[in-house]
């Protein structure tokens, strides 16, 4: 994208030649003096506007058709963007609205608001029976047919739009959730155009070969971090060594990785020659994760990742979210992922104990 111009925030509209794109937006008062950016789909900042009598605007050109968001705090609202589109953006609808006449983006904002629809129900279904005191299991079965309902929006408008923006954005947006299994993502690939093009489908993707490349029974994947100490080490000077290892992927800020941390104390002291409990530290920063460190009270080993390490722990074994507990045999292999609390103790023990 090569930006021509970065527009004053007002209420005036561009008159939109088959060389550009213009978007023409309504905020509400509550954005008032605030930034509106527009992102690329891994997040760069393309341009950006001040919010002011409640308007903001931009003009550009594309080189080719593509999506961006466009975000303000919280707010992150999918614009599909060519030379030609004239779009006019509303913050104050519920799901934010982004509509070109009847065009591509008219039409993802009325999925997405369907959806969206959908959602608020099954919500407000779920509090009420919560409020009734309804059982877990009880909620869970008279929902599930409404879950459905709203994963099938999802899936008829890929299908529908599988030969445009629409279709390859959805397919990002929803992948990782109705899509979970390697071979039916590389059909969808191949069935979706311009999926290969979307980052948020190809790093679903991508975490999906990662996961199907460490899943259980797979050896395990070497990577490079550091020491305490910042000495490069290998994640292979502890496993694979003979001995079980309890490997858990954390981060200072994560609350529910802090949690773990007593029970992963307690299995390293109590499987002391058994069991190695090896910490490894991504998404985070070095001083956050000594600090951290030492307030636990960790005395067991630690890898800390950089964020700019040549190896990538996390994606090499397709951990999106933390805490990941997993367990591997003295020989390497991987005996079992997504470990916690309780269960992951009395898991270890039989382990252990064969």
């Amino acid at each position: 994208m090569k930006r021509l111009l970065l527009c004053a925030a007002s209420a005036m509209l561009f008159a939109c030649t088959p060389s550009e794109y213009t978007i023409s937006g309504h905020a509400g008062a509550d954005y008032e003096g605030k930034t509106v950016y527009l992102r690329s789909m891994d997040g760069t900042v393309l341009d950006s506007c001040v919010v002011a009598g409640e308007a903001f605007a931009f003009k550009g050109q594309m080189e080719k058709q593509t999506v961006c968001h466009l975000t303000s705090g919280w707010m992150k609202l999918p614009v599909l963007l060519q030379n030609g589109t004239d779009i006019k953006a509303d913050f104050t609808t519920m799901p934010a609205m982004a509509t070109d006449g009847g065009g591509m983006n008219s039409l993802l904002s009325d999925i997405l608001k369907n959806v969206t629809d959908a959602r608020i129900a099954l919500m407000n279904k779920e509090d009420s029976m919560r409020d009734a005191n309804a059982h877990p299991q009880a909620i869970d079965l008279a929902t599930r047919d409404d879950y459905e309902a709203m994963y099938n929006l999802y899936r008829n408008a890929i299908t529908e739009n599988k030969d445009n923006l629409v279709g390859a954005y959805l397919l990002g947006v929803t992948a990782r959730v109705l899509y979970p299994d390697l071979q039916v993502m590389d059909s969808m690939l191949n069935e979706v155009r311009y999926a290969r093009e979307m980052d948020n489908v190809m790093k679903v993707y991508n975490s999906l070969k990662a996961l199907h490349a460490t899943k259980v029974g797979q050896n395990f994947t070497d990577f490079t971090g550091l020491t305490v100490d910042g000495k490069e080490c290998r994640f292979s000077d502890y496993v694979g060594k003979g001995q079980y290892v309890l490997v858990d992927f954390w981060a200072s800020w994560c609350g529910p990785c802090r949690a773990e941390i007593p029970n992963l104390i307690e299995m390293h002291k109590k499987h002391a020659g058994k069991l190695v409990v090896l910490g490894l530290n991504v998404f985070d920063e070095e001083a956050k994760f000594k600090k951290a460190m030492e307030a636990e009270g960790i005395t067991y080993p630690q890898i800390f990742i950089p964020k700019d390490n040549k190896d990538d722990a996390a994606k090499l074994y397709g951990v999106s979210g933390i805490p990941q507990i997993m367990l591997f045999a003295p020989d390497g292999t991987i005996v079992k992922r997504d470990l916690r609390g309780k269960e992951m103790m009395e898991f270890v023990e039989q382990q252990l104990s064969k």
